[in-house]
């Protein structure tokens, strides 16, 4: 596996440290904070926290669902309107 070196500001740094968990290397909590941001459409609405589980996972799905749809129809009329 290869890596490669970023480089964060002190304040930056710090902070990530305070949400490491002692087992967890730097790259275990950047991926972890990347899967919750990318797997959490709920994230924003507050209510929708208080849905039973099984409705937030459809909730969920439907919002995926309808993103995917928005790039892949996004994409399609670009290339119609302006070739690719």
């Amino acid at each position: 596996m290869t890596s490669k070196l970023i480089s964060v500001r002190e304040e930056i740094y710090l902070k990530l440290k305070k949400l490491k968990n002692p087992d967890e290397s730097f790259s275990d909590l950047l991926e972890r904070i990347i899967k919750t941001q990318e797997k959490d459409p709920l994230k924003h609405f507050g209510i929708a926290k208080q849905l039973p589980e099984d409705l937030q996972d459809k909730f969920e799905g439907v919002i995926l669902t309808a993103k995917k749809e928005f790039a892949e129809n996004t994409t399609r009329r670009f290339k119609e309107l302006w070739g690719e």
